[in-house]
């Protein structure tokens, strides 16, 4: 009896060091996995905090370009109020700003990406927990791919349309001369720079750069929203973190 007393005892024993040994392994792991959590958790806070500080960025760039659309878009109104048989009001001074100004000044948008393309490229977006975030992020280049295509075609009919029928048909040299560096250089011709405004194709090809510019800022605000929608989730992300 007394053997089976002492044995039973030891068996108790036994099965308290198991419990407990067992205790203090899954104790580690909590301890392991809470802190394996806290690291993620501070990556994805500091990734959030680089993503909004990015597309803030973004979004005051962007609002630069809507303002700077919408200044060409008048710039080229002003022009068509006096091409045809419009009575012309321009002194050539004004008419060559406007030119400059409007009708050959392109817009395009280039956003920072930086910190995006490596969230992506790395693997590191698996670490944001919002779906909906994560989504916006993995779309986001598709969207702006769809902005850059409008702004090349306007690129394209300015380099390869308006330019060269303003070397055809109007005096380009004097028309540029203000804003040239070496603006020293005079025409050698005596031209009306009135002449132009009579042209059809002159008035059409306003016209698409006016068109061009309206569909850019469209464009423009309609990635203006997503860029707010972003930001606003990298916020509430932060908040919930801190």
């Amino acid at each position: 009896m007394l053997t089976e007393n002492k044995f039973s005892k030891y068996l108790l024993y036994a099965i308290g060091e198991i419990i407990l040994v067992m205790i203090g392994i899954l104790l580690a792991l909590q301890v392991n996995n809470w802190n394996e959590n806290r690291k993620i958790n501070e990556q994805e806070l500091q990734l959030l905090e680089s993503l909004q500080k990015e597309f803030t960025y973004n979004i005051n760039e962007l609002d630069r370009s809507i303002k700077k659309a919408q200044l060409i878009q008048k710039r080229c109104e002003t022009i068509l109020k006096n091409t045809g048989n419009h009575e012309m009001k321009l002194s050539k001074i004004e008419s060559d700003s406007l030119i400059n100004w409007g009708l050959t000044n392109i817009i395009t948008y280039d956003p920072s990406d930086g910190i995006l393309k490596d969230i992506i490229s790395s693997g590191k977006i698996q670490i944001i927990k919002n779906d909906k975030l994560k989504i916006f992020l993995s779309n986001w280049n598709g969207i702006l791919n769809d902005v850059k295509e409008d702004e090349i075609w306007a690129v394209t009919e300015r380099n390869n349309i308006i330019y060269p029928f303003l070397y055809k048909n109007s005096n380009y040299t004097s028309t540029t001369q203000s804003i040239r560096a070496n603006n020293k250089i005079i025409s050698g011709f005596d031209t009306d720079y009135k002449a132009v405004y009579k042209f059809l194709e002159f008035e059409n090809l306003t016209n698409s750069q006016r068109f061009w510019n309206r569909k850019n800022e469209m464009n423009y605000k309609r990635l203006k929203r997503r860029i707010e929608e972003i930001i606003i989730l990298c916020e509430h992300e932060i908040k919930l973190k801190k």
